[in-house]
């Protein structure tokens, strides 16, 4: 019978050694947003990407590549009418579309 061990490894950090305000801000690596990119599209001159996150100080970060301004415009159509479907859904759920 053949098994896996591993050896458990705790590391205690003195939490006065850590200062979470001293981080650096984080920003996706270039090559995991190309890796992105290559996933998208079927072929090349069809490919493209939007995403958006929310960086440690609480920001929206939109990161955005794209083979052409159609892809782009395509994307950006895809994204208002995501965002109009959205607050719709909320109106009739009873709340009230942010302003």
């Amino acid at each position: 019978m053949l098994g896996f061990f591993f050896k458990k490894c705790i590391y205690n950090m003195d939490n006065s050694q850590f200062d979470e305000d001293s981080l650096p801000s984080f920003i996706f690596p270039k090559a995991f947003l190309d890796q992105i990119f290559e996933f998208t599209g079927s072929t090349e001159g069809n490919r493209g990407f939007l995403l958006v996150s929310v960086n440690q100080e609480g920001a929206p970060t939109v990161y955005a590549q794209a083979d052409s301004q159609i892809i782009e415009m395509g994307l950006r159509k895809a994204l208002e009418k995501y965002l109009l479907d959205s607050e719709e859904a909320e109106h009739y759920n009873g709340e009230e579309p942010i302003q």
